[in-house]
C-alpha cells in the first residue's frame, strides 16, 4: 500500500480549530437573552480581536452589554481584566461591539455579558488565540528610520569630538592641532562604541525575532495510511510531529465524547463524505474502520481538543487503493462507532429557485437559505428535513445536536465543522466553562439553540423540521455543504454545492 504525505494544495491558517475560516460563530442565550457572536482573532498577539454582539432576543430590554477575555488558566478571582464596554452601532438597535486585547497564545473564553430589565445573563465563546505570522515592516518606512538612526550616530559621534575639542576652551583661544588629534580620536572611540551597540542592539533584536517566529502557529505534521493490514481496512493517522513526540505532548479530551472528529472528502469532485471517530492505539496514532466509501484521493480533517481547551485541526491527503480494500478478516477488525457514517453520490447544485437533497432513508433535505452567498458576509444556513411522505421529520439527537455539518472549499483551502450553536468547539467549552461539562458530555444534550425541545431519543417536528448553522464564508469560490441528521437510529447526510461571490 503507497503512503501519500501530500499537504494539501493551497491551505492557509486561520485559527487552530478549523482550515482556512478564522472567525468564531456562536448562536445562543446570555440568560433570558438570546445573543449572536462573532469573534474575530487578531492574526498577531498580543492583538485586538474585534467582537460583534447582536441581541435577538429581547434587545428592546437591552442596558448594558460588556465583554472580556479570559485564558483557560486564569484564576478563579483576579485571573482575568475588568470587562470592557461593548458599544451599540449606530442605526442597528441589535448589534454591539468591542475590541479586546488577546496577550498570549493558547486557550481563551470570551464571556459575553448582557443587563436589562429582564435581568442579566452571561454566554460564554471559545476562542483560540494562535500567532499566524509577524507583521514586516514596509520597507519606505525601515528606510526612512536607518536614515534617521545614522543621522543620530552621526550627531552623537560629532558632539563628541566637539565635547572633547573644544569644551575647554576659552571664548576667544583657536584650537590646537594636538586638541584637534584628541577629537578626532574622541569621534572614532564614540563611533566604534555606538556601532559596537547597535551590532549587539540588531543581534537581540534578531534573536527575539526568531523566538517570536518560532510561536508562529503551525499544524501538527501527520501522516495518514488506509491499509488492509490490520485484517480489514483501516484509515490510521500518526502524529509525526516533534512537538507531539517531545515534551510538549499534551492529553486531549472528549469532544461530543469522541477524543477526534474526522472527515473524510473525496477528491476533487467532493462526491464522497465521512464523519468518523478514530480511537488511539498508542499515544500518536489513531485509527479508525475505513467507512463505505471507493477507492480514489481523499482528503482528511481531524479535530482534536487539548485539555487546556486548545482545539485544533490535523490535515493529510490520502490515496485509498484497491488492495487495501480487499483484504476482511471480520475477527480482527475494529468495533464500529455507531456514530460513524458515510455519504456518496452528486451534491444538489444550490439555485436561486431553491434546491431539495435526497437522504438515504427517502426523507428530504431542503436549503431555505440565501441562494445568493457573499464572502465575509454573515449568514444562517438553513435548512429544512423533510421524511417521505412530504411531513416534517422527526430527528433524534446525534452527538448531542439536533444535526452536524461541514463544508469545505474544493481546493481544501477552507475547511469548517459547524454546529447550530456556530464554529465553537463544545469540548474547549466543557474545559473553559466546568459548568458546562454536564452538557456537552457523551451523550449529553447541548443547550444550544434548536435543542432546548429534546426529548429523550426524539425531538417534536415543529423544531426538528429546520436546522440551522450561523457562519460567514472567508473566501469567494466553490464549496460542497454536507448536513447531518439522524432519524430513526440512522445517520443521514445530503450535500450541496454553493458559489460565494466576492
Amino acid at each position: 500500500m503507497r503512503r501519500t504525505v501530500l499537504i494539501v494544495a493551497g491551505l492557509y491558517l486561520a485559527t487552530a480549530g478549523h482550515v482556512g475560516s478564522k472567525n468564531v460563530f456562536f448562536s445562543g442565550d446570555a440568560g433570558p437573552y438570546g445573543v449572536s457572536v462573532v469573534v474575530r482573532p487578531p492574526d498577531v498577539v498580543p492583538g485586538l480581536a474585534e467582537i460583534s454582539v447582536r441581541v435577538t432576543d429581547g434587545a428592546e430590554e437591552v442596558e448594558r452589554v460588556t465583554v472580556r477575555p479570559v485564558r483557560w488558566d486564569a484564576a478563579p478571582e483576579g485571573g482575568a481584566p475588568p470587562p470592557d464596554p461593548a458599544l451599540p452601532v449606530p442605526g442597528d438597535p441589535e448589534l454591539y461591539s468591542a475590541e479586546l486585547w488577546l496577550m498570549t497564545v493558547g486557550a481563551y473564553r470570551i464571556e459575553v455579558a448582557v443587563e436589562g430589565s429582564r435581568g442579566a445573563g452571561t454566554a460564554s465563546v471559545p476562542v483560540t488565540s494562535v500567532m499566524l505570522g509577524v507583521l514586516e515592516m514596509p520597507p519606505v518606512l525601515g528606510g526612512v528610520l536607518l536614515l534617521l538612526g545614522a543621522l543620530l550616530v552621526a550627531g552623537a559621534v560629532s558632539i563628541a569630538g566637539a565635547a572633547v575639542r573644544e569644551s575647554r576652551l576659552e571664548a576667544d583661544e583657536a584650537v590646537k592641532t594636538t586638541q584637534r588629534g584628541w577629537g578626532r580620536f574622541a569621534m572614532a572611540c564614540a563611533a566604534a562604541l555606538l556601532l559596537t551597540g547597535a551590532y549587539w542592539g540588531n543581534a537581540w533584536w534578531d534573536a527575539v525575532d526568531r523566538g517570536v517566529r518560532s510561536g508562529i502557529f503551525e499544524r501538527l505534521a501527520v501522516e495518514g495510511v488506509v491499509t488492509g493490514d490490520a485484517g480489514a481496512p483501516m484509515l490510521e493517522i500518526r502524529i509525526t510531529d516533534p512537538s507531539w513526540l517531545g515534551r510538549n505532548w499534551s492529553p486531549l479530551v472528549p469532544d461530543h465524547g469522541k477524543l477526534m472528529h474526522m472527515f473524510v472528502i473525496g477528491v476533487p469532485d467532493m462526491d464522497a463524505f465521512a464523519h468518523v471517530h478514530p480511537v488511539p492505539v498508542d499515544s500518536a496514532t489513531f485509527r479508525v474502520p475505513w467507512p463505505e466509501l471507493p477507492t480514489g484521493q481523499y482528503r482528511v480533517y481531524g479535530d482534536i481538543v487539548h485539555e487546556s481547551g486548545f482545539a485544533q485541526t490535523i490535515v493529510d491527503t490520502v490515496l485509498v487503493e484497491a488492495e487495501a480494500l480487499a483484504h476482511v478478516d471480520s475477527g480482527s477488525v475494529l468495533p464500529t462507532d455507531p456514530d460513524d457514517s458515510s455519504w456518496s453520490g452528486t451534491p444538489a447544485v444550490l439555485s436561486a429557485g431553491g434546491v431539495s437533497a435526497p437522504l438515504a432513508d427517502g426523507s428530504t433535505l431542503h436549503w431555505l437559505g440565501e441562494s445568493q452567498l457573499r464572502v465575509d458576509e454573515e449568514t444562517v444556513l438553513a435548512f429544512s428535513v423533510r421524511d417521505p411522505a412530504g411531513d416534517p421529520a422527526v430527528l433524534e439527537p446525534y452527538m448531542g445536536m439536533i444535526s452536524h455539518a461541514a463544508l469545505t472549499r474544493d481546493d481544501g483551502s477552507v475547511f469548517v465543522h459547524l454546529h447550530p450553536a456556530g464554529t465553537i468547539s463544545m469540548g474547549s467549552l466543557s474545559v473553559l466553562v466546568p459548568e458546562m461539562q454536564s452538557m456537552t458530555g457523551a451523550g449529553a444534550i447541548d443547550r444550544v439553540p434548536n435543542v432546548e425541545a429534546v426529548e429523550v431519543g426524539r425531538m417534536v417536528p415543529e423544531d426538528a423540521a429546520k436546522v440551522e448553522f450561523p457562519y460567514a464564508f472567508p473566501q469567494p469560490g466553490d464549496y460542497t455543504i454536507w448536513v447531518q441528521v439522524k432519524r430513526a437510529g440512522n445517520v443521514l447526510a445530503g450535500a450541496f454545492r454553493a458559489r460565494v461571490s466576492e
